[in-house]
């Protein structure tokens, strides 16, 4: 079933020249699906700007493949169009992005259950297992139907966004229409192994050194059911580890048995009283994190949310305890 509409389809087909973006400190299905697409477009005949201002993470290197992504927008650009990936609310759009007299209409395209209103026009598919699938669906509607038509670049930039957002197809997010979308997006070019080395097996000294303090690190509450890991700037610096290379660890709280919610709290900014801390969600249980992520201010899936905290490190775990003890029904306890 197509999702574009036809005021969607008429920007796209009609316009000539678009800017393509993910979510602000990209991740995998952010930054595959903004590449896929552009290369997607590109395909079509139009000219696409990729624009990530923050820096790409390590592991999501491999993807670029020669192509310019813009760190910063050139002052006299002017773009028919812009489209934005992964992106849930106007707070996780990259920073600086042009208004809308310079880029010219905003598309939306997302897959997240809870998803703030905003854009000129949105394709939302909160039934897809990553937003790599909604542009693959949108490349499919704009004519590049068959394996041969779509770049082979666009197919592993997309195929990664799939792999990345159901953690290698092992999410509760993988059905078999997800399996049949990787094998569509092989036949047109991806290639497994790549991928999955880049995304999962190539790590950085660093991060390994991170891992390994994480792991001495885990603490639990409510009789095990909640693993929390903090993360904070002394490790980082001790460690020589970049906030890039955090990304997965809270997958490590939930392997743990009987633990039903994993929470990642790390810090953004210098320690201080008003430090921004960003958290991490993962479920491996009934328990909704995306409904706990919005108490807290952000948002996500069933499965796995996250949310920006205003405040200190300490502060912030007592305020996730607070929240996810709601969820649970119990008072904190170790396990």
């Amino acid at each position: 079933m197509s999702l574009m509409t036809g005021e969607i389809g008429a920007l796209l087909r009609g316009g000539h020249r678009f800017l393509v973006a993910g979510h602000r400190s990209p991740d995998g299905d952010a930054f595959g699906s903004a590449l896929g697409l552009a290369r997607g477009l590109r395909a079509l005949g139009k000219t696409v700007d990729v624009y990530c201002p923050d820096p790409i993470p390590s592991h999501l290197a491999f993807l670029v493949e020669g192509e310019e992504i813009l760190r910063e927008l050139p002052g006299a650009g002017r773009w028919d169009a812009a489209v934005v990936t992964d992106v849930a609310a106007p707070s996780l759009m990259p920073a600086a992005f042009p208004s809308e007299e310079i880029r010219g209409p905003l598309i939306v395209l997302d897959h997240h259950a809870s998803h703030e209103d905003f854009g000129d026009h949105v394709i939302r598919d909160i039934a897809a297992c990553s937003t790599g699938e909604v542009v693959w669906g949108l490349l499919r509607d704009l004519g590049l139907t068959g394996p041969s038509a779509v770049p082979p670049a666009a197919a592993r930039a997309l195929y990664a966004a799939v792999v990345s957002d159901t953690g290698g197809f092992r999410f509760s997010s993988t059905t078999a229409a997800t399996l049949r979308l990787g094998a569509e997006l092989v036949e047109a070019g991806a290639e497994p192994w790549p991928t999955a080395r880049g995304l999962f097996e190539e790590w950085p000294r660093p991060r390994l050194e991170l891992l390994r303090e994480v792991l001495c690190r885990i603490d639990f509450a409510f009789d095990g059911r909640l693993a929390i890991i903090e993360i904070d700037r002394e490790l980082l610096g001790r460690t020589g580890a970049t906030d890039d290379m955090i990304d997965g660890l809270v997958g490590y709280g939930r392997r743990v048995a009987g633990v039903e919610v994993a929470a990642l709290l790390w810090e953004q900014d210098p320690p201080s009283e008003t430090g921004r801390v960003r958290l991490s969600l993962r479920a491996s249980g009934d328990c909704d994190v995306a409904k706990i992520a919005g108490a807290l201010g952000g948002g996500g899936h069933r499965s796995a949310a996250g949310a920006t905290l205003s405040c200190s490190l300490a502060a912030a775990r007592a305020r996730v305890e607070a929240t996810v003890g709601e969820s649970l029904g119990g008072t904190v306890r170790g396990a």
